[in-house]
């Protein structure tokens, strides 16, 4: 088991544009698509990947201080400290991640094999969401890492079965024939998505109201080119965030506000792209293999969720919500945590929802709005085994120690894995 960690170790160590590249690489060797196309198709998906995760973390490097400051300015203060992605620490850290992704493999592939799942989960990178949770159920169950990687398994598996609902709509909306997302709360956004927007397609006024960004760019003219869009959201919200700023300090963080979304805008779609350029053929070449081979059969290939990130839509509605969400944690009562670090998730959700909302920005800023009050209410009431993980970890020992509690929405609020820690709570 000691190798076998170590082997672990070092491929996730290789970090998620490096291990995407190898494992479509190896999958293109497998289902002979031919060594020069997996070797193109892994190394261009990977440089797309990169491009993409620079130009996201550029936006939420920006957005999330201004959201802080416009907290700040508000008077808003919540009691638990969100820690969101510092969760991937719990996840690769915690001591059942090799067993875990050894028992997924195998969990996988007989699933393939015996029809219970479409989705080839090849999207290593992304089983951090479910080796979380393990974390916290491992926290839970004082130590008991078998019930982890159960739990962790648990909620993987369930990820497959809800990619295989929604795949048909990601590739048909992004133009991206065979694959599926599985990982985490994105899927789930999808899943919650479907009643919300039926429902919303039959009020009055909003069923009839074409808020995609082609409808605005129709309607308004220049404001709805993605750049002159981003610029104006960003601006906005760098008025209410620094408004007050005295001194040409204050229009300077403006403007540069603006522009960084203006950049996300324009350039995020084109990361996309190359990505796709990437695994496109590769994907295309495994079904057509399983058509030749199995004439009953089709499998779904899961890459990365930041696959959805591509649609104009996506970013626009995620600048919207990001200060609505901390407005809206500040108003409801019980909610204990300020999502600051959180809100890099929210692209992630818009990714998900778009393709059922047609690219409608305001349909998706209701759903999300409501998606995201689960994950205040659960964020709260998992923080308890979520600072447990941690301390267990020996990480944040002094700060847990004096009082300090960890929260957050992408692991912490999770809906599907509130319930399986409250399932595999009664065990320990």
């Amino acid at each position: 088991m000691g190798i076998l960690s170590t082997i672990v170790n070092w491929l996730l160590g290789l970090g998620s544009s490096l291990l995407v590249m190898i494992v479509l690489i190896i999958l293109g060797l497998i289902f002979r698509v031919g060594w020069q196309k997996a070797v193109r198709g892994g190394i261009t998906t990977g440089v797309g990947l990169a491009g993409l995760f620079l130009v996201v973390n550029l936006i939420i490097s920006a957005l999330q201080p201004a959201v802080a400051e416009m907290a700040t300015r508000f008077g808003i203060s919540k009691t638990f400290v969100d820690v969101n992605w510092a969760d991937a620490g719990i996840a690769w850290g915690w001591p059942g991640i090799a067993g875990l992704i050894v028992t997924l493999l195998i969990v996988n592939i007989l699933m393939v094999v015996f029809k219970l799942t479409k989705t080839l989960w090849t999207d290593v990178w992304s089983y951090w969401h479910g080796s979380a949770l393990a974390g916290f159920v491992w926290a839970l169950t004082d130590g008991n890492v078998v019930l982890g990687i159960a739990a962790g398994v648990l909620y993987l598996v369930l990820g497959s079965l809800m990619s295989d609902l929604t795949a048909k709509k990601y590739q048909e909306f992004n133009d991206m024939p065979g694959i599926g997302v599985p990982c985490g709360t994105t899927v789930q956004a999808s899943l919650f998505a479907m009643p919300v927007v039926w429902l919303l397609d039959r009020i009055p006024g909003i069923k009839d109201w074409d808020a995609s960004p082609e409808g605005i760019k129709k309607r308004f003219g220049l404001v709805g080119e993605p750049g002159v869009l981003g610029f104006i959201l960003g601006a906005i919200i760098g008025i209410f965030a620094y408004g007050t700023t005295s001194g040409d300090l204050g229009l300077t963080k403006i403007l540069g506000l603006g522009m960084n979304v203006a950049v996300m805008m324009m350039v995020l779609p084109r990361m996309v792209s190359i990505i796709a350029e990437g695994i496109v053929p590769i994907t295309m070449s495994i079904v057509q293999y399983m058509r030749e081979r199995f004439k009953d059969r089709e499998l779904y290939v899961a890459v990365d969720c930041a696959v959805l990130l591509g649609h104009p839509a996506v970013m626009a509605s995620s600048v919207i919500l990001f200060p609505l969400c901390v407005l809206l944690a500040a108003i409801l009562p019980g909610v204990q945590m300020l999502p600051i670090a959180s809100l890099a998730v929210i692209p992630f959700w818009a990714g998900a929802v778009v393709p059922y909302t047609k690219g409608n920005v305001v349909k998706t800023v209701i759903v999300l709005l409501l998606y995201s009050i689960p994950f205040m209410y659960f964020s709260t009431l998992t923080v308890d085994s979520h600072t447990a993980a941690f301390q267990m970890m020996g990480q944040y020992g002094e700060q847990i120690a004096q009082g300090l509690k960890l929260a957050s929405w992408d692991m912490g609020g999770d809906i599907l894995g509130f319930f399986i820690q409250r399932l595999f709570g009664l065990f320990g």
